[in-house]
Parts: structure tokens; C-alpha cells; sequence
């Protein structure tokens, strides 16, 4: 049994297959054939967010399978796993729930996946981005993943925060499958997973002992930061990442000024930059849902906490507020069991 929904989504839809055939076209990208390994009927499905310039979906499968496939040189594509139990392989290294996993490989690739699997699997295509800074980025992310298949030990929880957002975004899209038609949204969502696996691959930790760059350098690297961010209107800056990049400076160099300058981080500065511009959104946001998605804040609990922190009243109160009626804040069922949960957890 296949089953789509009733109403085609253009940017979210969920495939159940219990057939492995079916399963492995469901990730049309990927020109995949399946063999299935370990005993057992077989069921699986895929949950995918597609924008045309990023593809987000997440597999499960509950039977150990061969995979061979082979992407189209124009993607770059990654996995997340949320669940890997059992013997795995990619191309003969070692696959393991903290590993980054490459697909992307001009000669294809082999992934022998465990009994128990669920990953989340990004296509990336550059050549559709229509902001050039999106564009500039994967080619960063392209030369540090490399042209081979293989397993990227990340350690350390560094693939946490990514998973966090992950779960976040398609709980969010899955409550409100229509989120992504808002131009803002769309937009937003795609700096998120660009900038997050950038800010993924170029962390490192900050030590006290960072070489200072001058107290008068400092402030003038604040004051650039600061400038962008604010001439960028509606399109503020979602991370470090994607401020790093369009400074060109390193992380550490961008670290060292804001807490010499302003006693902050850049984290927490772009963290209520964005509060602010929800805030002023909420005047002619259709919901709080949208004007907190056009920013960033995909993790509704931990938004509306920080939002209450630094403005003392939820975004509800201010929405009910600034539009002059009790309209429904958040989308229906965002705080109730949501089936997305059931795929992601």
C-alpha cells in the first residue's frame, strides 16, 4: 500500500509504502535501487519538505536493505541520522548515528542500512538559489564535504542542534503544510538549513585564550555586523554563519568583538534582533506562526519563552494586541499530539 494525501502539497507531503520497490522511488533524486537484507514484511515511508532549490526528507525503513544509488552532479546531498541501530555501512566506512553522511559522488554510492533506520536526507541544488549568498555558501559546504561518499564523524553532539531543528521545522510544516507558501517563510527556511549545516561544519570552540583584535577594530566589526543586520529590513540575518560569511571573517574573529564590544555574543545578539522583528511583524502577521517562522523560530516553546523573557507578555498578547481582535494565535493542534512526532522520534 502507497498512500498520498488527498490534497498534494506542493512543499509537504507524507508517502507510506510497504513495498520496497515503491519505497526506494519515493526519493526520485536519488536513482535508488533497494534490496532487502533481514526477514520480516516490510514497511517504510518517507516525509519530505521540498522548496525546488532544497529537498528535506526524512526516511524510514524497518528492515535492513542495499542501497545503490547516484545523484545528478548539481546536488549536494547529506544525511542526518535521527536513528541508525544495527549494522551500517556507506561505502564501506563505518555509518553510525553520530556521523554526517555524503551522498553526493560523481561515481554513485553503496549504503547498507541496519534494521532499525531513520535519517534525514538533504538534497541541495546550488544552480536554483536565487540568493547569491545562499549560493556562495554550498560551494563552501561542497569543498569541505568533499567529492566522496562517505561518513563524516561529527562526536561530541555537534549533529544535536541540527537534529533539534530538523524535528522543529517539520513539526511546524506539518501542523501547517501550507507555512511555506509565504514568500518570507520559504525564504527563511532555506538560510536556516544552509547557514545551520555551514554553522555545523565550521564550528569550533571558542576559547578564552582567542587572540584580541583591538578595541577599536572590535567595535568597527560590531558596527558592520550591526549595519547589515539592520539594513537587511525584513531579511534579518538567522545566524553567525550567515553573518561570518557576508563579512568574510572568521567565527572566532566575529566572537572576540561582540563580547569585547557589547559584553554578547553574536548568538544572543541575532537572537533579539530577530525577537524585535517579530515584534513588529505581529502588526500585520496573519498569525504568530508566520511572523515567527520569517525569522527563524521554528521551535515555538522555546520562542515563545525567550519572546516573554525579553518583552514580559507572550506573542499572543502582543498579536491580540497590535491586530485589535482575539484572533487564533497558533495554528490548531500545534501544542497537541502531532503525527509528525511519531516519524521523528
Amino acid at each position: 500500500m502507497n498512500w498520498v494525501p488527498a490534497a498534494k502539497n506542493r512543499h509537504f507531503n507524507v508517502f507510506h509504502c510497504q513495498d520496497i520497490d515503491q519505497q526506494a522511488s519515493m526519493l526520485h533524486a536519488w536513482n535508488q535501487s533497494y534490496c532487502q537484507l533481514s526477514a520480516g514484511a516490510f514497511e517504510g515511508g518517507v516525509m519530505e519538505i521540498d522548496t525546488g532549490a532544497i529537498r528535506v526528507a526524512v526516511e524510514r525503513l524497518n528492515r535492513a536493505v542495499l542501497q545503490r544509488g547516484g545523484l545528478s552532479s548539481d546536488c549536494v546531498a547529506i544525511g542526518i541520522p535521527l536513528h541508525l541501530q544495527g549494522h551500517s555501512r556507506l561505502c564501506g566506512q563505518r555509518s553510525h548515528v553520530d556521523g554526517l553522511h555524503v551522498f553526493s559522488d560523481p561515481d554513485g554510492f553503496e549504503f547498507r542500512s541496519p534494521e532499525r533506520h531513520v535519517v534525514v536526507d538533504i538534497e541541495f541544488y546550488p544552480g536554483r538559489f536565487t540568493n547569491p549568498a545562499l549560493r556562495d555558501a554550498l560551494g563552501g559546504i561542497a569543498a569541505k564535504l568533499g567529492p566522496r561518499a562517505t561518513v563524516m564523524d561529527m562526536g561530541d553532539g555537534r549533529l544535536d542542534a541540527m537534529r533539534q531543528l530538523l524535528r522543529a521545522i517539520f513539526q511546524a510544516v506539518g501542523t501547517n503544510p501550507h507555512l511555506l507558501e509565504t514568500p518570507a517563510v520559504c525564504d527563511a527556511f532555506e538560510k536556516s538549513m544552509v547557514f545551520g549545516i555551514a554553522d555545523l561544519l565550521d564550528a569550533e570552540p571558542v576559547h578564552d585564550s582567542a587572540v584580541a583584535i583591538g578595541p577599536s577594530r572590535s567595535w568597527g566589526l560590531v558596527q558592520s555586523a550591526r549595519a547589515l543586520v539592520e539594513q537587511a529590513e525584513s531579511d534579518c540575518p538567522l545566524s553567525v554563519a550567515e553573518l561570518v560569511a557576508a563579512l568574510g571573517v572568521s567565527r572566532r574573529s566575529l566572537q572576540y568583538a561582540f563580547q569585547d564590544a557589547l559584553e554578547i555574543n553574536p548568538v544572543a545578539y541575532l537572537r533579539v534582533e530577530r525577537l524585535n522583528r517579530v515584534r513588529r511583524a505581529l502588526r500585520d502577521a496573519a498569525s504568530v506562526t508566520e511572523a515567527a517562522t520569517c525569522f527563524g523560530f521554528w521551535h515555538f516553546g522555546n520562542f515563545a519563552h525567550d519572546y516573554r523573557a525579553l518583552f514580559d507578555e507572550l506573542p499572543s498578547e502582543t498579536f491580540r494586541r497590535r491586530q485589535g481582535h482575539a484572533a487564533p494565535v497558533w495554528q490548531q493542534g500545534l501544542h497537541a499530539a502531532n503525527p509528525v512526532t511519531a516519524w521523528l522520534s
